[in-house]
């Protein structure tokens, strides 16, 4: 008995060790008489890359779009997420080589599904998922009325390889939210996020859901946008209805339950205002716990502005007019999820 309570307090050593030099992310909590249950970690990445195709601001416009575009495959390799997606993947003519530059650089780790936008529209999604976390994956892609907005979204199921856990996961990419006309606020986006959120509710009831979305809305916004021509005068409230049907569907966003007393900034526009227009929503349940989220890079402040001389405050970091959204959970197998869950106190959310 003496052997093995040394043995105990060694591994909870080791373990302890590991956790506070980052040399493991694996979260711990007691089990009882059966001993440590481990819960295993799950990072997301939200990502709009801007594709070198479309109109490039300042002052990104002066870096070549296979140096931006290297330093981006490079950083999310170092940040090591299980599941990306990304928005502004480029499919143009004009940046041959944008997706075998992906491929080449983060293949053997991802398996990659991609989805263009219609009608000829140079750029679209992509989402990468880890080739060894994760099996049993089916990708559907989802061409989003109106027609005439050429959007679409992905939604993928996979099963968890460690713990066994069932994943809903979807990507899309709405319509940017025109004051000046009189369709794409009140018609088109809320018919977009409608048909995203009815594949979400079809995900199976024990999934972990999960939709990572640059929504071109930010929820915390107040000012009401400035309309043109003869578009009628909208409201924050109607720009960012998309983001309120996540909520009452009962999605949370994960950066902004973590964040308190702050306005994060994740986009800069020359057409709306910059906010946060990028979300990782996640449906909150006994399998998942929500560790932590960030905009990348974490040390530079949440809420920091853009600059059309130094991007998100230091041009060598700045990969985009968006900030990586970073979301870490864990995931409990269901063996130990109701040792896990007794006797915890309530868990507080916010969206």
């Amino acid at each position: 008995l003496r052997l093995i309570g040394m043995w105990v307090m060694c591994l909870y050593g080791t373990l302890s060790w590991l956790k506070a030099t980052n040399h493991s992310d694996i979260s711990l909590k007691r089990g009882g008489f059966a001993g440590w249950a481990m819960a295993l970690p799950l990072r997301v990445c939200q990502f709009n890359v801007l594709a070198p195709s479309l109109r490039i601001c300042a002052p990104l416009d002066t870096i070549p779009w296979q140096q931006r575009h290297a330093a981006i495959c490079d950083e999310l390799l170092r940040l090591d997420p299980d599941v990306i997606c990304l928005q502004e993947f480029d499919f143009a003519p004009s940046t041959k080589g944008f997706a075998e530059l992906y491929q080449a650089r983060l293949g053997s780790a991802y398996e990659f599904h991609l989805k263009k936008r219609t009608r000829g529209k140079p750029e679209g999604l992509a989402m990468l998922l880890r080739k060894c976390a994760f099996e049993d994956i089916a990708v559907q892609a989802l061409e989003l009325e109106p027609r005439f907005c050429d959007r679409v979204a992905q939604v993928a199921t996979m099963r968890h390889r460690t713990s066994g856990l069932q994943l809903f996961v979807a990507n899309t990419h709405l319509t940017v939210a025109h004051a000046s006309n009189n369709h794409d606020i009140p018609f088109a986006r809320p018919l977009q996020m409608e048909q995203v959120m009815n594949a979400i509710l079809g995900a199976q009831s024990d999934s972990l859901v999960f939709l990572c979305a640059d929504m071109n809305c930010d929820h915390l916004e107040t000012e009401d946008p400035i309309s043109k021509g003869l578009a009628p005068q909208y409201t924050a409230a109607d720009v960012s209805q998309p983001v309120a049907m996540a909520f009452q569907e009962g999605l949370v966003s994960a950066l902004h339950s973590v964040l308190s007393g702050a306005r994060p900034v994740s986009h800069t526009s020359s057409y709306s205002q910059d906010g946060c227009a990028d979300y990782i929503f996640f449906r909150p349940q006994a399998d998942l716990d929500l560790d932590g989220a960030f905009l990348h890079p974490a040390e530079v402040h949440p809420d920091m502005q853009w600059s059309a001389i130094t991007g998100w405050g230091d041009l060598a970091s700045t990969l985009s007019d968006h900030r990586p959204l970073l979301a870490d959970f864990r995931l409990w197998p269901k063996q130990v999820n109701e040792k896990k869950r007794k006797n915890a106190p309530p868990e507080e959310t916010c969206c």
